[in-house]
């Protein structure tokens, strides 16, 4: 028997991945908590979202021709690999107080996860919603 997916169950797992991914502008909730806790300054904190947005950036440039190749379920999961080992790596980097280490954590492994989880819904959107192209890309 074969089963017909719904593409506006879809979608909305598609928005659903979108509010996950704009998480990283609720970066200054951390910043104090981080300068109290550990004595780093406003410039050093800050530096770790330009980082994640740098690389989100990037990786969503430069990867879309994996997502487009592989698919929407491996470039989710990738996507979910190096977002969850940032922010893991980033816990133990707040835990030991290394701030290169959170640059490399929550910068550039989240960075690069929140770039390929960005690219993943809106190219398989469009592919599903060829009727509604700009609907989709919403």
């Amino acid at each position: 028997m074969e089963t017909k997916k719904n593409r506006w169950l879809m979608a909305l797992a598609g928005v659903a991945l979108h509010i996950s991914i704009g998480s990283v502008y609720a970066w200054s909730v951390f910043t104090q908590p981080l300068q109290d806790k550990v004595g780093w300054s406003l410039s050093d904190v800050s530096l770790i979202f330009s980082i994640a947005i740098f690389f989100l950036g990037t990786s969503a440039a430069f990867m879309g021709h994996f997502v487009e190749a592989r698919g929407p379920k491996a470039s989710g999961l990738i996507s979910t690999v190096f977002f969850a080992s940032g922010l893991i790596l980033s816990g133990f980097a707040v835990s030991i107080e290394s701030l290169w280490l959170l640059y490399l954590g929550y910068g550039v492994l989240g960075g690069i996860g929140l770039g390929i989880g960005y690219i993943t819904p809106v190219s398989t959107l469009v592919k599903w919603f060829p009727d509604r192209r700009g609907m989709a890309q919403v």
